[in-house]
């Protein structure tokens, strides 16, 4: 445990937020996320590079950064790697399990990271600008965010990560109704920028995720990872990012009379009382019930969702229709339409497989809200309801029925 100045818990959260504030500059770094969850497995065919995902296990990327015009992401995958570079106005992906090289010319305007000034001064550590969405500052900036009467905040012992001192802050929801236990945040102590975010879940010592650094140095990297030559027999593709959502249309072979009802560049996608047009995105938009840690996800109720659900669970061995939690008036055609749309973007099958896991994992339950399914793991519910209404958040059931209740969902 490395010694450090005594630090109480409002003056390290003053620093992480000034910390974070403050410009990373040039540096390379391992980042390792790891989940537990309690999610079944996945098909393999869903897995992203053919790893567990969000399911389960630990998933590694490598950082080098420059500026806001130099970036290399390296991922481990499957029997291989996939990579991103990204040098002044040229961005290569490539995959090495497939020998793919993409070519992408980026139009001067987009030169450069969210964030970034374009003129080589490195953007700041935020959560949405530049690198810093990779990094633990993501992860601790919505925990930080929660801070207040609902949070119990501590300072535990100094820990060491990738190297380099760091304090830690603990933080714990008051409420009982939260699935998170404790977050524990690795404070940098000489630069302090988070460099491990842990979430435990309530009753538990198992860390059930974490982000963090394994490996941070700072300091310009070589400009040879930020070059890239497609190896011999690699299949090159060449694309040109538009410059404009113009160019995009053109592009894809349609004009702005081709999208209809669609609301045009400059003009307003709300009636003249000031309320979100009749289907309009923000009228079908998932929305946030509750707030910090009692924060809930719903989407609006879905016919097609609710149709989708309950053919995958009937189709199941051994289910009958009663037992799906599910209005047996959900129109087959509604499933039908749902069911093509999941082929058409995922191959034939491949949506429905990847989703069947997870629903078949779900309990069926009722109250005085409604019928439908209930997923709940260490650190996540989710619930499904009878009219396709999908709910979720690191929260008790209980609260999930409250919501739905109150939601009129």
């Amino acid at each position: 445990m490395p010694s450090l100045p005594h630090r109480t818990a409002a003056q390290l959260l003053a620093e992480v937020a000034q910390g974070t504030a403050k410009p990373l500059g040039p540096f390379t770094a391992t980042v390792q996320t790891t989940a537990n969850l309690g999610l079944p497995q996945l098909p393999q065919s869903a897995q992203p590079g053919g790893t567990d995902g969000l399911t389960s296990g630990t998933q590694s990327i490598t950082i080098w950064y420059r500026d806001g015009q130099h970036l290399r992401v390296a991922k481990q995958v499957q029997a291989g790697e996939s990579d991103v570079r990204l040098n002044g106005r040229t961005a290569w992906l490539w995959n090495s399990p497939t020998q793919t090289a993409t070519r992408l010319a980026l139009p001067a305007h987009l030169t450069g990271l969210p964030g970034d000034s374009g003129n080589g001064v490195a953007p700041k550590l935020s959560p949405t600008a530049g690198p810093s969405s990779l990094t633990p500052a993501a992860a601790a900036s919505q925990v930080l965010a929660a801070v207040g009467p609902t949070t119990v905040v501590a300072v535990q012992s100094n820990v060491t990560v990738a190297g380099r001192p760091a304090y830690q802050l603990a933080l714990a929801p008051r409420s009982s109704k939260s699935l998170v236990g404790q977050v524990l945040i690795a404070i940098d102590a000489s630069r302090d920028i988070p460099l491990r975010v842990e979430v435990l879940g309530r009753g538990s010592t198992d860390v059930v995720y974490s982000v963090g650094f394994t490996s941070l140095a700072f300091g310009t990297p070589a400009a040879s990872n930020f070059s890239f030559s497609p190896p011999p027999g690699a299949t090159v593709k060449q694309q040109v990012v538009p410059s404009s959502l113009q160019s995009a249309l053109k592009q894809a072979g349609l004009s702005p009379a081709n999208l209809g009802g669609l609301p045009r560049a400059g003009s307003s996608s709300q009636s003249g009382s000031g309320a979100p047009a009749a289907g309009s995105a923000q009228a079908g938009a998932p929305k946030v019930i509750g707030r910090d840690w009692l924060s809930v996800i719903a989407t609006p109720p879905s016919p097609q969702v609710a149709a989708a659900m309950q053919s995958m669970l009937s189709s199941a061995p051994g289910t009958t229709s009663q037992q799906t939690g599910f209005s047996s008036s959900s129109s087959s055609s509604a499933s039908s339409a749902y069911s093509s749309t999941l082929t058409i973007n995922a191959g034939p099958g491949q949506g429905l497989s990847a989703l069947r896991p997870l629903l078949l994992a779900t309990a069926p339950v009722h109250g005085n809200w409604g019928s439908g399914r209930l997923l709940q793991t260490k650190l996540l519910s989710v619930l499904i309801t009878s009219k396709g209404q999908i709910l979720a958040g690191a929260v008790t059931p209980g609260v999930l029925y409250a919501d739905v209740a109150a939601d009129g969902g």
